[in-house]
């Protein structure tokens, strides 16, 4: 499997690029100084860490080469993620707000917390300053969630220093709490999470995945 990993020169792009070398992962790499070289390029699934205003122009580019694409980006809105739904139709898309397994593993965990009559709930997320969009989309994912199951919580959001990610829900009682925490020590956690998923989409069928279905 050869990987295009699109965004190569941003953050995590960066990183990523790192991780794929350390651990002898066939791939190409491409930035938006660079896309015209994609056309004598050959590869099985695309990876991108580019940017959500880049969204259209990957999706075309998997629809006409018929692969699948891992969809690494953040802040999409509702319209993005109708485009994302229909092109699925036509290719496999794999898409997340976060790559961490244990996130994902966080995230089904809260799928099984029922509202208590008197039960309060916060999530508390903190990210690096330079982060843009607050919350996050893993704390819109947690929100989401919880929103399913009619538990609406207090949402803090934090910017500060260069923190890769922290996020905590916790269920409030009258005498007691409970906290599901996760923190990312590294972004390599998040390259390593975008490999295992373009391991897992690359024969699949056409369709709409996400990391609860590698966990």
């Amino acid at each position: 499997m050869k990987i295009l990993l699109v965004g190569a020169n941003g953050k995590m792009g960066r990183v990523t690029s790192r991780y794929f070398d350390q651990n002898n992962v066939d791939y190409e790499k491409v930035d938006v100084d660079n896309r015209q070289i994609i056309a004598q390029m050959h590869f099985d699934v695309i990876l991108d860490f580019s940017s959500k205003d880049a969204l259209m122009e990957n999706l075309k580019l998997a629809y006409m080469r018929k692969c699948p694409i891992v969809i690494a980006t953040t802040g999409h809105d509702e319209k993005n993620y109708e485009l994302i739904k229909k092109y699925s139709a036509s290719i496999p898309i794999f898409v997340s707000s976060n790559f961490s397994v244990l996130m994902a593993i966080l995230n089904r965990c809260l799928k099984s917390v029922k509202k208590i009559d008197g039960m309060e709930a916060s999530v508390y997320e903190v990210h690096h300053k330079h982060k843009k969009d607050k919350p996050s989309g893993s704390a819109k994912m947690l929100i989401k969630t919880l929103n399913k199951n009619k538990i609406v919580p207090k949402v803090i959001a934090l910017r500060i220093g260069e923190v890769v990610g922290e996020h905590s829900v916790t269920f409030y009682l009258e005498d007691e709490k409970l906290t599901f925490s996760h923190s990312a020590y590294s972004r390599k956690v998040f390259s390593a999470g975008a490999y295992l998923a373009c391991k897992f989409i690359e024969n699949k069928q056409n369709g709409l995945y996400t990391m609860e279905d590698i966990i």
